[in-house]
């Protein structure tokens, strides 16, 4: 079970491995004005060219990483988008951040769902009602809270899934301006959830490092489909699907790995997810090696399609995907 850290020294020794983490990707340093609803500051913001977001930190009280996209306006206003803070001791609940302890050791980065933005109707619920990443369960003192999952601190990933979480703050305030008034809560009327919560794919250097990487492919993936000028969504059980008047045409279930068990989950989550929807709808597993003859046979004829992805400098692409959605 992942327990949230807390302690002085612990919390502040984590945040500095979270500042180190960053910095190789971070090499500009500009010196501007960070503006939030209620005010601004001036400081001096790294910024990452690769990932395209800039970073201020500060302590204050709480220990403060406020972030923007795109590259900041030397001595001008740049407006903070998400902050991905941390308390200063124990836990407190009124800052979003927060470090979660896997049993093994691991260091997950957690933020309780709570992102402001200034805008009416811009909050918790509406942000993990829209949050198109993975959920965790984590103690949290004298209960169990669910957080949303940023990145995990040991991985060759961990830029990247920093930047596409507050990449995933941004789409969500803005999804208040032009969201589409498609209601498909009735996809929701039966109980079923996963126990747990957090793709994940094993692999073995020195010591077992977890690369959490389903929500940049989740991310990647729907601006593919984006681009190809589809209406796209996704609610905490569906990791993405088309819809078309309404209608839900395709429905994706993405898997970082062919593992049995993976699989599994994959086939499952298309069958089971799609009962509530009453028309014939394309099911597509999205996943990274390539299945034998037999075993993509025998997923056809489940009515299951396969869409394969490959990392490429540590961006997911998708093999055939035109083909696959056609």
């Amino acid at each position: 079970m992942i327990r949230i850290v807390t302690g002085k020294k612990r919390i502040s020794d984590l945040d500095t491995l979270f500042q180190k983490r960053l910095e190789k990707l971070f090499d500009y340093t500009i010196e501007c004005w960070v503006s939030y609803p209620s005010g601004r500051f001036k400081d001096t913001v790294k910024y990452s060219d690769e990932l395209d977001i800039w970073i201020s930190h500060k302590k204050f009280n709480k220990l403060f990483n406020g972030f923007g996209i795109g590259r900041p306006k030397e001595n001008r206003n740049n407006n903070l988008v998400g902050e991905i803070n941390f308390p200063l001791k124990y836990i407190d609940r009124r800052v979003a951040g927060a470090f979660g302890e896997e049993e093994n050791g691991n260091i997950l980065l957690l933020h309780r769902g709570r992102i402001g933005g200034g805008k009416p109707g811009i909050g918790k619920i509406f942000f993990k009602d829209n949050f198109r990443g993975d959920f965790i369960f984590a103690f949290d003192g004298d209960r169990e809270t669910e957080f949303c999952l940023v990145g995990e601190l040991r991985s060759t990933y961990f830029p990247m899934q920093v930047s596409n979480f507050i990449k995933e703050i941004n789409r969500v305030k803005n999804l208040s301006d032009k969201k589409e008034p498609t209601d498909f809560q009735y996809l929701n009327k039966f109980n079923f959830r996963d126990e747990h919560s957090g793709n994940s794919e094993k692999e073995r250097i020195g010591s077992t490092t977890i690369h959490r990487t389903h929500g940049i492919i989740v991310n990647a993936l729907a601006s593919e489909l984006e681009n190809r000028k589809y209406h796209i969504g996704n609610d905490k059980n569906r990791d993405l699907f088309i819809h078309n008047n309404k209608k839900i045409t395709t429905l994706f279930e993405i898997k970082t790995s062919t593992a049995t068990q993976n699989l599994y989950e994959g086939v499952g989550q298309l069958i089971i997810y799609s009962i509530p929807i009453k028309i014939h709808v394309k099911l597509v597993l999205v996943i990274p090696k390539q299945l034998n003859e037999t075993v993509t046979k025998r997923l056809m004829n489940l009515g299951i399609q396969i869409l394969y992805f490959e990392w490429i400098n540590k961006k997911p692409r998708f093999i055939e995907l035109d083909k696959v959605i056609k």
